[in-house]
């Protein structure tokens, strides 16, 4: 238990420091907007935490960084806080909160409650993961964007190494939206590969590479590159 708390607590000090830094790199940025442009590369490093509070219920924290490539400036910062309630083994029910902080100059802050529908399950011995999310994301102009998502993913163990090959895909959908930047319908495609594997008992790591295309007004698409760093720790 004492262990727990430590690792909880260097945890936190870890990401405050974070979120120090990003908010005095978000008021040295640059007055000029700068426009997205097809292709760009990003690096997004990414630290999950979860805490079981008991048999079915369990919190989560997971917080998300996107750099420019070279890591040379802070773009995004996401935080989203959650608990899961487990139904039985395979199905679980998820809610929480969303901040998405931007540090393009104009850009627009978001944050707004999400929910969750998760299965887990094995295939042939393969561990998969299913998601249903609906999120109410609400802008600082006051406008709103009503959204879901579906992701499907896979594990699969290298021979007998430590590591294991992930993928998934996650579908992005526009229910609803008062932006005159976004249409209704499919809005955004996220596909992931990559490799991870257990750290410690109580660390897991991966790494990979994700393709986000995102849909335009004009109906054209922006294809955008990800490399993800994913860290994984649980408290218990």
């Amino acid at each position: 238990m004492t262990s727990s708390i430590v690792r909880f607590a260097a945890l936190i000090i870890v990401f405050c420091l974070v979120s120090t830094a990003a908010q005095a790199q978000r008021r040295q940025r640059q007055a000029a907007a700068t426009q997205l442009q097809n292709g760009q590369v990003w690096e997004s490093p990414a630290v999950a935490l979860e805490y079981r509070i008991d048999r079915n219920w369990s919190f989560h924290l997971d917080t998300q960084l996107r750099f420019d490539q070279n890591m040379s400036r802070l773009r995004t910062l996401q935080v989203r806080p959650g608990f899961e309630y487990a139904l039985s083994p395979n199905w679980a029910l998820a809610a929480g909160y969303v901040q998405f902080t931007r540090y393009l100059p104009g850009a627009r802050q978001s944050r707004g409650p999400f929910q969750d529908i998760l299965h887990r399950s094995r295939i042939e011995g393969l561990p998969i993961v299913a998601r249903w999310r609906w999120e109410e994301l609400f802008f600082d102009d006051s406008r709103l964007l009503v959204r879901t998502r579906a992701l499907a993913g896979v594990r699969i163990p290298l021979w007998r190494s430590p590591w294991e090959l992930a993928m998934s895909n996650e579908v992005f959908i526009n229910v609803g939206t008062d932006r005159p930047t976004r249409t209704a319908g499919f809005a955004q495609n996220h596909a992931y590969i990559g490799f991870g594997r257990q750290l410690s008992a109580w660390a897991k790591g991966s790494f990979g590479y994700e393709l986000d295309s995102i849909r335009r007004l004009n109906g054209s698409f922006l294809n955008e590159h990800n490399i993800k760093l994913n860290l994984a720790f649980s408290l218990n």
